[in-house]
């Protein structure tokens, strides 16, 4: 069993709190704090997290499985298939009968409408992430691959050739795509097309090779963050400085909406991806001056990360219910209580959830 990595694990925690600032950034405006620079700091400057994801958990796989040695392919789909397809689909079960109390159609289980649903990652707004994930897991072996060419060819030019098909890919996709009447008329190939956002992997594959770049060289990693702290702190502020001056020109200026503003600086656009970089090698340099045992907060929530990332989004439904209902009208509740209160409430929730998994596995009920 090879040793977890603290800048990693903690890393991870960083990350999950930022995906819950993202989902209640939605709140901000009708909440009692509406400020754009708050608007700002959950809708824009929380991106780094979804794509950081994908780059733990290329950064995982290739420690864990090794390019020098082989691949046990059918075990490790298994294990996969248990550790995220299984919690994926049952949780997107459970999302798609609560949305179905809330507004009853018999349709929502019609076998084709299930698959459908699971397909695509549609049961609830940020589960797609989950989709996206398996597509990485069940083409690995491709990625090694890929690994192994970049290796030959020279991993600077390599990554660098790879962040610009990315960002290329992204731009192509983001524009309007009239599709011609045979398309629209493939109910299956139209699908395919308007969720491509939803599975096709190659949107986040610079991040998640950049992670297994820093496994297969983690002593270079460490010496870059370690010499260069000064300039990637610069290079963070820089980044975040831009996107912050993105955002008010846009939105002060030009008077763009709010929502389109996000989408433009969201996390696979260049600025965003760029912040998304400089994001992850700030944090580490923060995060490796700690040991483990010096961050017990963020390793808990880090710990206890999948969890919360599945639940929080119905306790965030839940929460805003509550204080509509019994407490005051949202517009006069402080946002930064509301984004407390969920964190704590989902971490909670994600620890007695973790406890019964845990005891069900002990007694064979659970794989």
């Amino acid at each position: 069993m090879k040793e977890r990595n603290a800048i990693f694990d903690n890393l991870r925690g960083i990350s999950m709190l930022g995906v819950i600032a993202i989902h209640v950034g939605d709140l901000v405006m009708e909440s009692g704090t509406p400020y754009y620079w708050l608007y700002l700091l959950c809708e824009v400057l929380s991106r780094y997290s979804v794509p950081t994801f994908f780059l733990i958990s290329g950064y995982g796989l290739f420690y864990r499985y090794s390019l020098e040695e082989p691949l046990p392919y059918l075990p490790f789909v298994k294990k996969r298939f248990f550790s995220i397809g299984l919690p994926y689909i049952v949780v997107s079960l459970c999302y798609m009968f609560h949305n179905n109390m809330l507004a009853p159609d018999p349709g929502w289980w019609y076998p084709k409408h299930v698959l459908f649903t699971l397909f695509f990652g549609l049961g609830k707004y940020h589960i797609y992430f989950l989709v996206i994930l398996m597509w990485f897991y069940l083409l690995f072996p491709l990625w090694r691959r890929l690994m192994a060419l970049m290796e030959r060819a020279g991993l600077r030019i390599s990554l660098a050739v790879l962040f610009v098909l990315q960002l290329w890919l992204y731009r192509a996709s983001a524009h309007f795509w009239a599709y011609p009447d045979w398309v629209v008329n493939a109910h299956w190939l139209y699908d395919l097309l308007q969720y491509r956002l939803n599975y096709f992997v190659f949107f986040y594959l610079f991040v998640f090779m950049l992670g297994g770049v820093i496994a297969r060289h983690y002593a270079s990693f460490l010496t870059l963050i370690r010499r260069h702290r000064k300039l990637l702190t610069l290079c963070f502020l820089a980044s975040a400085s831009v996107n912050t001056a993105i955002f008010y020109r846009w939105v002060l200026v030009h008077r763009m909406p709010l929502e389109d503003t996000t989408n433009a600086l969201q996390q696979l656009s260049t600025p965003g991806l760029v912040y998304t970089i400089a994001s992850v090698l700030f944090f580490s340099c923060i995060l490796e001056k700690y040991k483990k045992g010096d961050l017990p907060v963020l390793e808990r929530i880090s710990d206890r990360s999948f969890l919360i990332y599945l639940i929080h989004p119905f306790f965030l439904d839940m929460l805003y219910a509550v204080i509509i209902k019994y407490i005051m009208p949202f517009d006069r509740f402080p946002m930064p209580l509301f984004y407390a209160l969920l964190v704590v409430i989902s971490y909670i929730a994600a620890e007695i959830l973790h406890y019964f998994i845990k005891k069900g596995k002990a007694r064979g009920l659970l794989p």
